[in-house]
C-alpha cells in the first residue's frame, strides 16, 4: 500500500508520525513524509521519502517566544498566524504529494489533510495525541487552559470552539476547497478531523471519550518504547550519583533562556538533587554549571527516563507518555494546549503534583513540589505500577490493520 503522512508542528507532532512511519515502511509499505523542512534530514535518516511542507517549526516557535508565555490574545494571533501560513502551503502541496497514494494520515496543525484525500478519492484519517482535540463534553478543548469535568461547561466551550474555527478558518478553507473543485463544508473542526479520529494515546493514561465520533478508534502511543543508547558522557553522569530529577520542556520556546536555566538550577540547589537541564529549543543549559547539574541534547526519554527521580516537563504527549512508561513520578509546567489536559490527568490518576503553569513558574514554587514529591512515596509506587500497566499493552505494530481501514 501506499501511503502518504502530513504532520506539522513541533518535534512532539513530528516524530510519533515518523515512528508510524517506520512501522509502516517495516511492514512492507510504501511512505511518502509530508513535514516541515527542518525536519528534511531526520526523516531522510530512516530513508522515507520527504516533501518539504509549510515553514520552519522551530523558527516559529522561537519567534513566537513571547506570544507563548503571555498566552492570551497573543498566543491566538500566533496560532492564527501559524495557521494561515500552514493553509496555504497544505493546499499547495498536499494535493500532488496525495497523488497516487492509497491512504492519507495527518496530524499535528495540517488542515488541508481530508481535502487532499477528498480530491484524489482515498480514505483520510487524522490521528490525535491527545483526546482534548476531539470534541468530547468530558473535556475542555486544547484551546482553553481550564480543564474542567463539567459536561454542560464543556459543551459550551466546544460551541465556542466550534464557533471560533468557523471564523478563523471556514472563509479561507472553503476558498482553497473551490479552487480545487470541492464543495464548502460548515464544520471546519469536524471536516479537518475527519469521521473516523484515531486517538494515539495509551488506555491507562488517558481513554477514547465514550461520546466521541462514530468510528473513532484508539491505538497506543507511537512514541518508541527504546531508542538511540545513551551518549558515554552522559552514562557517566548517571553512574556518578544518585539519580537526577530530568528538567525539560521540550520544543516550547523562551524569552529568556538564561533566567529559566538559573532557576532550575536553583531549585536543585533547594532541594539537594542532581539536575539533568535538557536544552530542548530554547537552548537551556547554555552556561557554566555546576557538578551536580550537566545539560543534554536530544536523547532517548525512553532510555533516560527510568533512571530519573523524577521528570519536570512541559506536558506534552510523548514527553508524559515517556514519563508515565519509565514509572516515575512527574511535575508539569505546562506552556499551552494539550498541555493542561495532560497536566490535569497525571495529577487525576495520581503519578503527578498539581501542575504549575508556565506564567506562574518560580523558584519557591518548583522546589516546593520538587521536594514533595522526592518525598511522596504513595506518589512513586503509583508511578512504577503505571509503568507496569503500560508496559504490558500491545505493541502499536498490532493496530496497524485498523489504522489503515479504508
Amino acid at each position: 500500500m501506499r501511503i502518504a503522512i502530513a504532520a506539522e508542528g513541533t518535534r512532539g507532532d513530528i516524530y510519533p508520525m515518523l515512528a508510524l512511519a517506520e512501522h509502516l515502511t517495516g511492514a512492507g509499505h510504501f511512505v511518502r513524509f509530508c513535514a516541515p523542512p527542518d525536519f528534511r534530514d531526520v526523516v531522510a535518516q530512516r530513508g522515507i521519502e520527504f516533501v518539504a511542507l509549510g515553514a520552519d517549526a522551530r523558527r516559529f516557535m522561537t519567534e513566537s517566544a513571547a506570544a507563548v508565555h503571555a498566552g492570551g490574545i497573543a498566543f491566538l494571533r500566533a496560532i492564527l498566524a501559524w495557521g494561515e501560513q500552514g493553509l496555504e502551503s497544505q493546499f499547495r502541496v498536499l494535493p500532488e504529494a496525495a497523488a497516487g497514494m492509497d491512504r492519507l494520515l495527518a496530524a499535528g496543525t495540517i488542515l488541508a489533510g481530508a481535502s487532499a484525500a477528498e480530491l484524489h478519492g482515498i480514505p483520510f484519517r487524522f490521528v490525535a495525541y491527545t483526546p482534548a482535540m476531539l470534541p468530547s463534553a468530558e473535556h475542555s478543548p486544547l484551546v482553553f487552559p481550564l480543564q474542567t469535568r463539567g459536561r454542560r461547561a464543556n459543551r459550551a466551550l466546544w460551541f465556542c470552539a466550534r464557533a471560533f474555527a468557523g471564523l478563523a478558518l471556514r472563509r479561507d478553507l472553503n476558498r482553497a476547497r473551490r479552487a480545487l473543485g470541492l464543495a464548502p463544508v460548515r464544520d471546519a473542526i469536524g471536516h479537518v478531523l475527519s469521521p473516523r479520529p484515531v486517538l494515539a494515546v495509551d488506555g491507562p493514561l488517558a481513554a477514547l471519550p465514550a461520546d466521541c465520533a462514530h468510528g473513532a478508534v484508539q491505538i497506543p502511543c507511537l512514541h518508541p518504547r527504546d531508542g538511540d543508547p545513551l551518549p558515554e558522557k552522559l552514562e557517566q553522569f548517571l553512574a556518578a550519583g544518585p539519580a537526577p530529577v530530568y528538567f525539560g520542556f521540550g520544543s516550547m520556546p523562551d524569552h529568556d533562556p538564561r533566567a529559566t536555566t538559573e532557576l532550575l538550577l536553583a531549585v536543585a540547589e533547594r532541594v539537594g538533587c542532581r539536575a539533568l537541564i535538557s536544552r530542548g529549543w530554547a537552548e537551556l543549559g547554555d552556561t557554566a554549571l555546576p557538578e551536580h547539574a550537566m545539560a543534554v541534547d536530544e536523547v532517548s526519554h525512553a532510555r533516560l527516563f527510568p533512571r530519573t527521580a523524577a521528570v519536570v516537563h512541559h506536558g506534552g504527549a510523548g514527553t508524559t507518555h515517556s514519563a508515565a512508561r519509565a514509572g516515575v513520578p512527574q511535575i508539569v509546567v505546562p506552556h499551552l494546549l494539550d498541555q493542561f489536559y495532560f497536566a490535569r490527568r497525571v495529577h487525576e490518576i495520581g503519578v503527578a503534583t498539581p501542575a504549575i503553569a508556565r506564567g506562574k513558574l518560580t523558584t519557591s514554587r518548583l522546589a516546593e513540589r520538587v521536594r514533595a514529591l522526592l518525598d511522596n512515596e504513595l506518589l512513586a509506587e503509583r508511578a512504577a505500577e503505571l509503568g507496569r500497566r503500560l508496559a504490558a499493552l500491545e505493541p502499536v505494530e498490532t493496530h496497524l490493520e485498523s489504522l489503515l481501514a479504508g
